[in-house]
């Protein structure tokens, strides 16, 4: 099997980091640091070893020794939940020195130390410290919260330490939007954090509205809808000015849109009740033209991450299967032959993918191939239909919906996990700005 790399490599540390969110910057040393790479052949990524320990100062208040503890979890959770380094907790690890513990499958350490704030009994700060397996650091940051923020600084940290580590910025600055289902055939979209949680109801129509896009500024979504009654149409949300408008009425169902990664322009599929073919249009509803005009169903875009290219969904051969071709429609080439029904492709973010669904004895399964079509790994094997695959910022995960439920797994069908929401049809945005 070929193997495909994911190469992290830290060239560099910067002086100032302000990744916290009550004010208290977090400072990096500027030492050279190791080395770390994650690769990935076929199934299983090597996960450098990180070890882990924390100390709390002796003269913390409860309250503060109580956000210390919030902090330490959501840490822990964060920086296993990345899939980007083997998490070893020990018991404690000197802020100084080298560590207690012989750790000798350990490429780098994490000691956090809690120490409280001279005025405030609710304030706590913890100071990060990255050290090599023989105990030298070459990284320390210094974060304040209370218990109040301990989740949202506990992902911040989280991704200062993989920053540092992998030179790789996790997802865990991003939103999963996706489909729930309500009584009486009504369906809304909600958002929700990486992890499934903080949850929110972007519509709100009593309507049906499916197959959201993110913008790839995280700003908009675009999403087809029955809200104006008849068929369906396009609609983009605004969620910063909390606006919804329809982006063309076309005669006939417009569904599956998919946002171009330059922002200019949105492809979905429309039908006019004989056939269902692949339209692109300006993100002003203008300049509308039609890219694919067989007889039959050409549908699930989704573009490359240069923009330049579309791969989708077609039954123009008799069967379902996995096509791409350039974003004027021209230079088609098949993908899949394998399978009698191929659907849902998804583009990785690095363009050396695409996951997809393919139908099986035991249901929907995910697979993903390069981008060519020569290789082919299955990342699911579960009885039960495994749908609608979409990315994470950094290529690493792949949120899908399985049993009516939003799960999330990494990129070789490891370490997978459901974020407690029913619904379907997720996508996942970019990585928001600070």
């Amino acid at each position: 099997m070929t193997p495909f790399r994911l190469p992290l490599i830290t060239s560099l540390l910067v002086l100032f980091v302000s990744t916290c969110f009550v004010g208290v910057p977090l400072f990096a040393q500027d030492e050279d640091a190791p080395e770390v790479t994650l690769e990935a052949y076929g199934q299983g990524f090597y996960r450098p070893g990180l070890l882990y320990g924390i100390q709390f100062h002796e003269e913390l208040t409860s309250n503060q020794i109580d956000a210390g503890q919030l902090f330490d979890k959501r840490l822990r959770f964060a920086l296993d939940w990345s899939g980007y380094v083997d998490l070893q907790p020990v018991d404690s690890l000197s802020v100084v020195g080298p560590p207690e513990t012989e750790t000798p499958d350990a490429e780098a350490e994490l000691r956090v130390f809690f120490d409280p704030a001279e005025n405030d009994q609710d304030l706590v700060y913890a100071t990060l410290t990255l050290a090599d397996p023989g105990g030298e650091a070459f990284y320390s940051g210094r974060i304040g919260f209370k218990s109040s923020y301990a989740n949202e600084s506990g992902d911040a940290a989280a991704e200062t330490i993989l920053l540092q580590l992998t030179g790789m910025t996790p997802p865990f600055r991003s939103r999963i939007v996706f489909v729930q289902s309500h009584p009486g055939n009504i369906k809304e979209l909600v958002l929700a954090k990486y992890d499934g949680s903080t949850r929110q109801q972007l519509t709100n129509d009593k309507s049906i509205a499916l197959s959201p896009s993110w913008s790839p500024d995280a700003k908009s979504i675009v999403f087809c809808s029955f809200r104006g009654g008849g068929d369906a149409d396009l609609y983009i949300a605004d969620l910063a000015g909390r606006r919804i408008r329809r982006l063309a009425s076309r005669e006939g169902t417009d569904a599956a849109p998919s946002w171009s990664p330059t922002g200019d322009e949105i492809v979905f599929a429309g039908s006019n009740g004989e056939t269902t073919s692949l339209y692109l249009v300006d993100v002003d509803g203008r300049n509308l033209r039609r890219l694919t005009s067989e007889r039959g169903i050409d549908t699930s875009p989704s573009w490359s991450p240069a923009g330049q290219e579309i791969v989708f969904m077609s039954d123009r051969n008799g069967q379902p299967h996995i096509y791409r071709m350039d974003k004027h429609g021209a230079n088609l080439r098949r993908l899949t032959y394998e399978g009698s029904y191929n659907s849902d492709p998804a583009w990785s973010p690095s363009g050396d993918r695409i996951v997809y669904t393919r139908r099986t004895d035991k249901g929907f399964q995910l697979h993903s191939m390069d981008p060519m079509g020569d290789v082919d790994v299955a990342l699911t094997d579960e009885y039960g239909d495994h749908l609608d695959p979409s990315w994470s910022a950094d290529g690493m995960k792949i949120t899908y919906s399985y049993r009516g439920r939003i799960w999330v797994m990494s990129a070789d069908g490891t370490r997978r996990r459901h974020l407690d929401a029913a619904g379907l049809q997720p996508d996942w945005s970019p990585i928001l700005s600070r």
